[in-house]
């Protein structure tokens, strides 16, 4: 990741207090998936519920807010609006998910008050993010993958009050229920992976020089393949195997220009999290319950924790030590992390995710996976 004058300013407490809580919170569903396994069997059950949110919006939405205040300044080459605002909105989003969770699973008339703080959380969220695009010097096509991932972490839960509403008022369809599942699922986590993925891996790998046109592509795709499905439109499932891919041929060709030949820790996981996208969108029309799990637990968690051990170290060896190396001995970035744990946990999710959908025990496996992750991230912050 190139450092610059925009984002480094801005302090560690920030993305990394975003990184923490959504590990808080992914502990949190992996004690619970651990020990009802059987909840996430079933569509609208009430603990179900409760671990959808704190993996989704918990873990994989902190996460993302996180990175996209040390990332969107990179990207559009312009500094955040006001970095201050990233505070209140952690406040309320982190509010807002641990009252969900609660009162998903024991206290019901907690869910509109955590729906409540989730949804202005992402608001304040998406107003700094506008005021911060609008001051950008020019324009690509991540820049505009970030921009449709703002628009759907307003849109959805927007469609989860709406769904709420209804069920109050008495125009309840469960039908809809899609909707909101594929803005959050499609709209925000295959959106922002293959986008930031794009900068990313690049960056991982010092590859340069690839074009954005297959990535312009993709967006397109997606997005219409994501309104084919809501409206239950069979082309909108063939436009989504396009934008996968297209998705692997963008992976493809970063990949044959790289300068840096040894794929590490963080692509690893962006391409295991590839075959488990590839996975979910073979299942989908047959075993939607199954493509959902391996969408969620195989694409959204590989990728985000493959990332965290990427983003995380640099993050900090930026803040701790650049301005001494050279002057004094430092560590080197890639002795921040122990990849031994980071490999071990990627090893026990993916094979937790792989085979939950027939056998729950694996949830055992998917949530010991959890331990070696955060006690990677932990070393990285000691360090």
């Amino acid at each position: 990741m190139i450092v610059t004058a925009q984002n480094r300013t801005i302090p560690l407490s920030l993305p990394a207090s975003f990184f923490f809580l959504g590990e808080a919170f992914f502990l949190a569903f992996a004690l619970l998936f651990a020990l009802h396994p059987e909840a996430l069997a079933f569509p609208r059950h009430p603990l179900g519920l409760a671990l959808a949110h704190l993996f989704l919006l918990g873990f994989g939405v902190g996460v993302l807010l996180g990175a996209m205040h040390q990332l969107v300044p990179v990207v559009l080459e312009a500094p955040l609006y006001r970095q201050e605002l990233g505070y209140p909105v952690m406040l309320l989003w982190a509010s807002g998910v641990g009252l969900l969770a609660l009162g998903f699973a024991q206290a019901p008339a907690l869910v509109p008050w955590g729906g409540a703080l989730a949804l202005a959380a992402l608001f304040l969220f998406a107003l700094h993010m506008l005021l911060t695009f609008l001051k950008a010097p020019r324009w690509n096509r991540v820049a505009t993958s970030l921009a449709w991932v703002v628009f759907y972490l307003v849109l959805t839960p927007l469609l989860g009050l709406f769904q709420a509403l209804s069920q109050r008022y008495g125009f309840y369809d469960p039908e809809r229920l899609t909707w909101h599942l594929l803005a959050g699922l499609g709209g925000i986590f295959l959106l922002s992976i293959v986008g930031v993925g794009y900068k990313l891996v690049s960056m991982f790998t010092l590859t340069h020089g690839v074009d954005e046109s297959a990535l312009g592509l993709f967006l397109w795709a997606a997005n219409l393949g994501l309104l084919g499905l809501a409206f239950g439109e069979g082309l909108g499932y063939l436009l989504l195997l396009l934008a996968y891919g297209l998705a692997l041929y963008d992976a493809y060709r970063i990949l044959k220009n790289r300068m840096k030949r040894a794929l590490d820790i963080g692509v690893r996981h962006y391409l295991a999290g590839l075959f488990f996208l590839g996975l979910a969108l073979l299942a989908l029309p047959f075993h939607p319950v199954a493509a959902a799990l391996w969408f969620a637990l195989g694409f959204v968690g590989l990728v985000v924790t493959g990332m965290l051990y990427k983003i995380l170290p640099f993050l900090v060896w930026t803040h701790r030590y650049a301005k001494r190396a050279g002057k004094e001995k430092v560590p080197l970035l890639k002795e921040m992390l122990p990849e031994g744990a980071g490999y071990l946990a990627g090893g026990l999710l993916a094979f937790g995710a792989l085979l939950f959908p027939w056998f729950p025990w694996a949830a055992w496996a998917y949530a010991l996976g959890a331990l070696p992750h955060l006690y990677a991230l932990w070393e990285v912050m000691r360090r």
